[in-house]
């Protein structure tokens, strides 16, 4: 049996980086075709897949994997001790008379997230379900966003990707690393057990509140930034599970 990862037919930065990183690995990354349909010789091959959320969806169906993620609504229950911030989740619907908010689906993306002063400021709010899962926030002032890929409880690889409101994947300080490091240990040793075992994690500091988590996004969808392929490559193989 071949160890095959279905790899997406759009090709990215993240995707050409992960299949050069398979040369040296057990897996074999191919992409079938844009069709997104995995012929069905080779369905009982494929462990893993990397790709699009809804692509990712498609192919697990074909090849009988389950995709890990954490429940939908997993970050509203979260302590602000942790996420330092008050974080609700519903229905749009239930937040249309909301102000000044942070909104994000929480499953595939109806619309950008983002700040909105009202909820009819969406883009194309007319066509958007009102009764699609939405996490909102109070509106917080981010200083630093890192990509986190855990495996068993441990941080294998992670980058920056956000820094005073500019795209950043420049190296964390020393500081900042033992911060990130002693924060997450703090965070998974009380939340592990509501968490898939292969992850991705974004942690950040808020101005004025210090380190936060931000969210939690499955493995085998999430972008790589400057983290190390060969180390994101294992965490999405154990992020999928062959049925």
């Amino acid at each position: 049996m071949k160890n095959i990862i279905a790899l997406s037919p759009i090709y990215t930065e993240d995707s050409n980086n992960l299949k050069k990183a398979s040369l040296n690995s057990p897996y074999q990354l191919s992409r079938f075709n844009a069709k997104w349909d995995v012929p069905e010789e080779f369905r009982t091959d494929v462990i893993a897949v990397y790709g699009e959320d809804i692509y990712s969806e498609i192919v697990a169906e074909q090849c009988n994997l389950t995709l890990t993620k954490p429940k939908d609504n997993w970050l509203a229950d979260i302590s602000e001790e942790f996420t330092k911030r008050k974080i609700f989740y519903g229905q749009l619907k239930d937040f249309i008379n909301e102000e000044n908010i942070f909104i994000k689906c929480s499953d595939f993306k109806s619309f950008k997230a983002g700040v909105y002063y009202k909820v009819t400021d969406i883009k194309g709010f007319d066509t958007v379900d009102l009764n699609c899962s939405v996490f909102t926030s109070e509106v917080v002032e981010w200083e630093l966003e890192v990509r986190c890929f855990v495996f068993n409880n441990e941080i294998k690889t992670y980058s920056s990707y956000w820094r005073n409101n500019n795209f950043n994947t420049n190296p964390l300080s020393e500081n900042e690393k033992n911060n990130l490091f002693k924060f997450f240990k703090d965070f998974i040793q009380k939340y592990s057990s509501t968490l898939p075992n292969a992850i991705v994690l974004d942690f950040g500091i808020i101005k004025g509140k210090g380190w936060a988590l931000i969210e939690a996004n499955p493995a085998w969808c999430s972008g790589l930034y400057a983290c190390d392929a060969e180390k994101v490559l294992e965490v999405v193989v154990n992020s999928c599970i062959k049925n």
